[in-house]
């Protein structure tokens, strides 16, 4: 089960779309579903908002292939940094970002890229019978963070 707070990794798997299928991603890992569509699978991390009972919501991390948020068309405002290190990583040249950084205590060997982002406008149900690997929790000091900036981006 999934707990409040909690970091972690897993495989997810979503409808490729229709802009290029198959070329939208410089990846081999297309998939034909049923109805002949593209599936598009790759390991996503993610940070435990809530737990619902059988699932969680959740908020995915992303490096934006190390760009981070100075990817185009990206909401800035919903986008803070996330990180394992000791102390924050500087932002990327172009950076624009507001939100104080999150800390995440790893579990062994674990860590997230410095360009890791986490998008708080953006909610994930992940549900608990999946297999998922840990990668830490959000520092006790922080947890109130995550909470406050995924209220904000989902009232507006």
């Amino acid at each position: 089960m999934l707990i409040g707070k909690q970091v972690f990794k897993m495989l997810w798997t979503e409808p490729a779309g229709q802009v290029n299928p198959g070329k939208s991603r410089n990846s081999t890992h297309f998939s034909t579903v049923l109805l002949n569509e593209q599936a598009y699978s790759e390991i996503r991390y993610f940070v435990v908002v809530r737990n619902k009972g059988s699932f969680s919501q959740c908020i995915p991390i992303q490096t934006y292939k190390g760009r981070g948020a100075t990817k185009p068309n990206l909401n800035v405002d919903d986008h803070g940094v996330i990180h394992t290190s000791k102390t924050a990583p500087v932002l990327l040249p172009g950076e624009q970002l507001t939100k104080y950084s999150i800390r995440v205590q790893p579990d062994e060997a674990e860590t997230l890229e410095p360009s890791s982002r986490v998008n708080y406008g953006k909610a994930y149900a992940v549900e608990h019978n999946v297999k998922v690997l840990n990668i830490g929790m959000v520092v006790e000091n922080h947890r109130y963070l995550i909470e406050s900036y995924f209220r904000a981006a989902m009232c507006d």
